[in-house]
């Protein structure tokens, strides 16, 4: 991995600023606090993401900035890649947004998670390492910040040999281990469940064989109560085909009693029958009798000629009506001029002017017209009376007519009467000759019912017997049917104990087979026990062991091979305890870091440092930062004779790629490039 160009836009110091990484070694170079480190941090952070503890948003995002971004390209076995990460402000926190990464132009976005992982596996850091142990893979073998180059050396014994375990996957062993032990407490408890359930074996090995002895003993008892039911069963049997045939007999017997009562009750029937239409013969020839003689006392009459004498009445009285209208008509209208010739003779003899003319009437012309108007008076009088005359003669022929009118109605309805009567006579005469027939019929019938009852009755007679046999017999198959029952209850009985035994044993051999089993996997457990405990977890620890002495032995030497070049006095020296803890020899005698100057605390800490990044760039084979390593003020403390040891340091570690973070002047003189950075009014920039 050579690292090629990294962007930032509002990362802590900077506000947009890019920087290019050419390949050799280069140095960032500026004052205390110029934002050297701030690039490395950004390098880290456009690989990884976030950290929780020492790489927070609100340590990277610039102060007042709502959003902040970088994007690092470089150069992976010659494949162009770019990642791009974004920082954004939100109203409690800083969060990640989601990036993108170019793999040969080719562009995927995906969330800071999804990134972490491509780039994890782009790095070939390996899949069976713990996330958390994956970046520590880079801390110490491509970058390690500036406070934390000490951090290693001077922690906790027990924190250093943990923090290694996972750099060097080794802790899989003591995680092998401790999973172990859990799988161990869950066999214990497995076998202490096997183990009780399986405690009463042998009790239900006994139970099943008294549950075997039990069921033979019912087998026997079965077959000795076979034949007794058997034998039962066929007499039962031949009661129930006996009595199957006496019911028959029965049921035709009962047949017969019920046709005997039919037949008894239908000649009661038709007697009394018989007697009603001799009633009714009676009654008839009665009718038949009274109905002559009211006929005998009327004439026979033509209704049709009194019909036709009614209507010529009815037309004759109907003129004699219309006369009499046309009569009151003439006498009206007579009545009518008389009034009006008596009001003219009266306004005459009033009158004084013509009302239409203005002239004076004359008494000449008043009497002329009084003469003529009383002549009208006197002819309408006349007139008046004969028509009064003739309206009075003629309401005396109507009154005639209507009363004659009248009479012909009644006789008329007399005739109808005795039309009704004669018809009345002739049905009651045909009815008379059917009941002579039906009662000539009826006789007939009851000598037909009589015979076939007398008959019937003789029959029922005869097989009155059949029912008092068939009850003592039906008594005999109760009796047996009772003894059966007791005889079923005892053979369901022994079903039942012989079901129930059975059942039993069924379930004894279940559970003897899953005692048995269970037991087996005691055993199995317990050899699983056995073999974990005594063989597989020493085992682990004997493989940690074998691992660390592995790593130690090269470390170890590495270590003070770098320390060596670093610090040419022969009175120091350094190497590593059982425990990769830095050992210190000054002068012959044990010291300790604490009483070290501070250029050789800082030796101490870069040749740790520089062993640790070789030997696991030799144990993860597949590493692809092999060619990759960023020094972060490696030289604090450092005299100027150790500066110039630092160009023997930079030749030895022979990489692509070195990038030193230093504000040491003289270090310029050992590096290809030199990238300066300097910082004015809070904000960072290249010079």
């Amino acid at each position: 991995m050579l690292i090629k160009s990294v962007s930032l836009r509002n990362i802590r110091s900077y506000e947009n600023q890019a920087i290019t990484f050419p390949e050799g070694s280069l140095l960032l170079s500026g004052d205390i606090g110029a934002g050297k480190s701030t690039i490395l941090l950004a390098i880290e952070f456009a690989l990884f993401g976030m950290r929780r503890t020492d790489l927070t948003g609100s340590a990277l995002l610039r102060h007042g900035s709502q959003k902040g971004e970088v994007e690092l390209a470089f150069d992976l076995d010659g494949r162009d890649i770019t990642i791009k990460r974004v920082l954004k402000r939100g109203k409690d926190d800083i969060k990640q947004e989601a990036g993108y990464i170019i793999i040969d132009g080719i562009k995927k976005e995906g969330t800071h998670v999804e990134l972490k992982a491509i780039v994890l596996d782009l790095l070939g850091y390996p899949k069976d390492l713990l996330a958390m142990s994956r970046d520590l893979l880079f801390r110490y073998t491509v970058y390690t910040p500036q406070e934390a180059m000490k951090q290693i050396i001077i922690e906790e014994k027990e924190t250093r040999l943990n923090t290694l375990r996972k750099v060097f996957n080794i802790d899989r062993y003591k995680r092998i281990s401790e999973n172990t032990s859990i799988i161990l407490a869950s066999l214990r408890e497995k076998g202490k469940l096997y183990e009780g359930s399986s405690r009463d074996l042998a009790e239900k090995q006994l139970q099943l064989e008294e549950k075997k002895k039990q069921v033979d003993k019912l087998l026997e008892d079965y077959h000795v109560f076979l034949p007794t039911w058997d034998a039962m069963q066929q007499r039962l049997s031949e009661k129930r085909a006996l009595a199957q045939e006496k019911e028959n007999i029965i049921r035709n017997y009962q047949e017969l009693k019920k046709s005997s009562a039919l037949c008894e009750a239908s000649l009661k029937n038709k007697k009394e029958s018989y007697g009603r239409i001799l009633q009714d013969q009676k009654r008839m020839q009665e009718d038949l009798e009274r109905i002559a003689q009211d006929l005998a006392q009327f004439p026979i009459e033509d209704a049709q000629q009194l019909l036709a004498l009614a209507m010529e009445k009815e037309k004759e009285a109907r003129a004699k009506q219309q006369s009499i209208i046309e009569v009151s008509r003439k006498i009206a209208a007579c009545e009518t001029q008389h009034s009006q010739s008596n009001m003219l003779v009266a306004k005459i003899s009033s009158l004084g002017q013509c009302p239409v003319c203005l002239q004076q009437v004359g008494e000449h012309h008043k009497e002329h017209i009084r003469k003529t108007e009383e002549e009208k008076l006197a002819a309408a009088s006349v007139l008046i009376r004969q028509h009064r005359d003739e309206e009075q003669n003629l309401r005396k022929q109507a009154q005639a007519l209507e009363h004659g009118l009248k009479e012909l109605r009644k006789k008329e309805s007399e005739t109808k009467a005795i039309a009704v009567r004669r018809n009345i006579h002739h049905e009651k005469q045909q009815r008379l000759i059917l009941l002579e027939k039906e009662i000539g019929q009826s006789a007939q019938s009851i000598e037909i019912l009589q015979n076939e009852n007398e008959k019937l009755t003789k029959e029922v007679e005869a097989g009155r017997h059949l029912e008092s046999e068939y009850q003592a017999l039906r008594k005999e198959l109760d009796q047996l049917v009772q003894e059966e029952r007791s005889l079923a209850i005892q053979k369901r009985t022994l079903e039942v104990q012989h079901e129930e035994c059975q059942k039993a044993i069924n379930s004894l051999e279940q559970e003897v087979i899953r005692k048995k089993h269970e037991q087996q996997k005691l055993k199995s457990i317990q050899n699983w026990q056995q073999w974990l405990q005594e063989f597989f977890i020493p085992l682990m620890g004997t493989l940690e062991k074998h691992v660390l002495f592995s790593v130690y032995h090269e470390f170890s030497q590495l270590f003070e091979e770098w320390f060596q070049l670093l610090i040419e006095d022969e009175s120091l020296s350094v190497s590593l305890d059982g425990e990769f803890t830095p050992a210190i020899e000054q002068n012959g005698y044990e010291s300790f870091i604490e009483n070290l100057s501070g250029g050789e605390k800082t030796a101490v800490a870069l040749a740790y440092r520089l062993a640790l990044n070789k030997v696991i760039n030799d144990i993860v084979q597949d590493i692809k930062t092999k060619e990759l390593i960023i020094l972060d003020e490696p030289t604090d403390g450092f005299s100027s004779e150790q500066l110039d040891r630092m160009k023997v340091v930079l030749d030895q570690l022979n990489m692509k790629q070195v990038i030193i973070v230093s504000h040491e002047s003289k270090i310029e003189s050992f590096v290809q490039h030199v990238v300066r950075i300097q910082k004015e009014g809070h904000v960072s920039e290249l010079v």
